[in-house]
Parts: structure tokens; C-alpha cells; sequence
């Protein structure tokens, strides 16, 4: 009776092993750079949250609003390139995810939404589908709220200047 095995071999794979290789595998199939870069996307928008409402607040004086032309300009060409640049990545995250082997990945249009809606369909794809993880998502929120704390802090902390 011969089961194919050479006699005195025993088998030395276990159920462990083959457990960690299938996680090792989903985690590799799953995490991208662009999507990590998408997850820090807030500490790009929370920085230029600071400067420039600090720098209104260094300005303010009675009777003005302390936001001046070239300051709202210069928000809104960089959250245009933020936001542009949020939806490429969600497009080369997608053909990545392509690429390895994932069936449908979540669609990258959604990322004009923005980027929190483009996390959270992608993680529930991914969870669904190969058993990924969500920490793109988690990492975004944990540094979009971090983010809005640090970004009151500093505006509140400059103060205002009282007549």
C-alpha cells in the first residue's frame, strides 16, 4: 500500500502553514501602493488646512474676512490637483488589482466622489471577494480625524488679533 509518498517521508506541511501562505497571499493580492497613497491623502489636505486658515488668522484684523484672493485660489488649484490625483491612483489601484488575478475589483469612477467612497467600496470588495483587509480605509479615517485635531488645534492656538 503506497500512497505516493517515498517510505519514511512524513508530510511536514500543516494546516497552519498553508493558512499563513493563504493570508501572506490575499494581503499580497490586495495592498497596492496607490491605494496606501490615497489613504494619506487627508495629511495633504489637513496641512494646507493649517497654513493657509493660519495664515488668515495672522491677517485678520476687524471689518476683514482675513482670506484673500490668491489664498482661496491656491486652495482651490491644489484641491483640484488633490482630488485629480486621488482618482488616477483609484485607477491604477484598480488595474493593479486587475492584474493579479481579482475578478471585478470595485470600480474606479467612484473616486470622484472622493476618495472616503472609493475606500470603503473597494474594502467591501475586497473583504468580500479574497478576505482582504480594510486598512487602507481604517488608516484614512484614523488620519482624517487625527488630522481635523491637529489642524484645530494649530488654527485655534494662532488666535485672532482683538482691536
Amino acid at each position: 500500500m503506497t500512497d505516493g509518498r517515498r517510505p519514511g517521508r512524513a508530510d511536514t506541511t500543516t494546516r497552519a502553514d498553508t493558512t499563513t501562505r493563504a493570508v501572506e497571499a490575499r494581503g499580497a493580492l490586495t495592498a497596492t501602493p496607490f491605494v496606501t497613497i490615497i489613504a494619506l491623502s487627508p495629511i495633504v489636505a489637513m496641512a494646507l488646512t493649517v497654513v493657509v486658515m493660519r495664515g488668515a488668522l495672522e491677517q485678520a484684523v476687524p471689518g476683514r474676512t482675513g482670506v484673500d484672493a490668491g489664498d482661496l485660489a491656491l486652495v482651490q488649484v491644489v484641491a483640484l490637483v488633490l482630488w485629480l490625483g486621488i482618482v488616477a491612483l483609484a485607477w491604477l489601484d484598480h488595474r493593479t488589482l486587475r492584474a493579479r488575478g481579482l475578478e471585478r475589483p470595485f470600480a474606479w469612477g467612484w473616486a470622484l466622489l472622493g476618495p472616503l467612497v472609493y475606500l470603503i467600496g473597494r474594502s467591501v470588495v475586497v473583504r468580500r471577494r479574497v478576505g482582504g483587509s480594510a486598512a487602507p480605509l481604517w488608516l484614512y479615517l484614523g488620519l482624517t480625524v487625527l488630522g481635523s485635531i491637529v489642524a484645530t488645534i494649530v488654527v485655534v492656538s494662532s488666535g485672532v488679533p482683538t482691536p
